[in-house]
């Protein structure tokens, strides 16, 4: 178990990610001993962030206290929801509190109920097993005796006018007097360029979450961003990666998604070919704004020497930002296609792209 927990992480924490903790089913036959924790916690190095991953509540003990006790695991953490929790488990949490990071301790929230999750994530993205539902139906129905009234959500609001971030690319474009390159990320790539092409670990690193909100804030209502004021030169590098997720589509289109996943399947010697062929069949606007980005990364790779970011570095973390599937989140066997994909786009941009011009790009 503690293996195929290290395995799964391994997949995701590279990426900015979010864990959703379900507390259910816990019972003495399948708690974690002390022995266990003291064995996983040795286990874990410092070595050790979708989309959003889902882990058995056996494993609950070495989710709150150990893989996240380590760099690699919580740097991209955004999140840790624990939904259903109980006294006893905040009562745990207060005993390792002093051993685990204050900053850590602020991405941790505990909801009640699945509703809560709707404020946070993409609910129907989440594969919650039915017993979980069950469970979560039985504690509502408990509530004073009786099932709460339903709470009516508003309808949602229609985007402002200046709006960047989760509108599609033709209505920015609309919106921009036709220009094809979103303003974010002329903006973020212009910036990492002039001075980010050679820090360590860019992309790899992740930033405030309130800054995040707050930058994006400006941007959708239209006004600057100076990136200086920061001080940080990794906000406008986990701007960018924001702005490529939260596409209503993404950037590779929902139909290029079985193509991209076949990837390993072609013989090695045709996978360029291959690649050319799927970035060849995209939407003119995705085509140029691909291009303008993956042109970008290529850069990037080329001073991997000082940044320590290669194409396939580049790949893990932007993969599951070009690409997922309709309904879901991209499956643990797809990222490896999904990311060989990506690199190859990084690694062979020239070859690629070099064959399809687009009036005004």
């Amino acid at each position: 178990l503690l293996r195929y927990l290290k395995y799964t992480l391994d997949q995701y924490v590279e990426n900015d990610y979010t864990v959703v903790y379900f507390h259910y089913g816990l019972k003495s036959l399948n708690k974690p001993s002390l022995k266990w924790l003291q064995t996983a916690y040795k286990e874990f190095d410092r070595k050790y962030v979708s989309k959003i991953f889902v882990l058995p509540s056996m494993i609950f003990n070495s989710l709150l206290t150990i893989p996240f006790s380590f760099p690699r695991y919580k740097k991209n953490l955004k999140a840790l929801y624990v939904v259903h929790p109980t006294n006893f488990i905040k009562i745990l949490w207060n005993i390792f509190k002093p051993l685990i990071s204050h900053k850590f301790g602020k991405k941790i929230t505990y909801l009640n109920y699945l509703s809560d999750l709707r404020e946070h994530l993409k609910y129907d993205q989440l594969n919650i097993p039915q017993e979980v539902i069950r469970h979560d139906e039985n504690l509502r129905g408990k509530q004073k005796g009786k099932l709460p009234p339903v709470v009516k959500v508003p309808p949602p609001r229609p985007p402002l006018p200046t709006q960047q971030f989760g509108v599609s690319l033709q209505y920015i474009k609309n919106k921009n007097k036709g220009e094809l390159i979103p303003p974010v990320m002329k903006e973020t790539v212009s910036y990492l360029k002039t001075k980010g092409l050679q820090v360590e670990g860019l992309f790899r690193r992740s930033a405030s979450i309130q800054t995040i909100k707050d930058v994006q804030k400006l941007y959708n209502q239209g006004k600057s961003v100076n990136f200086d004021d920061y001080h940080d030169i990794h906000i406008p590098a986990v701007i960018l990666k924001t702005f490529l997720r939260e596409l209503p589509q993404p950037l590779l289109t929902f139909e290029c998604y079985d193509h991209i996943v076949g990837i390993t399947s072609v013989e090695s010697s045709l996978r360029v070919t291959r690649c050319k062929q799927i970035v060849q069949g995209l939407p003119e606007h995705n085509y140029v704004v691909l291009k303008y980005l993956i042109c970008f990364l290529h850069m990037v790779s080329q001073e991997s020497i000082y940044n320590r970011m290669t194409a396939s570095s580049l790949a893990c973390v932007f993969g599951l930002n070009l690409i997922w599937p309709l309904k879901g989140t991209a499956s643990l066997s797809a990222l490896v296609p999904l990311n060989l994909f990506t690199e190859l786009l990084i690694d062979f941009y020239t070859n690629i792209f070099n064959s399809r011009t687009v009036p005004g790009e």
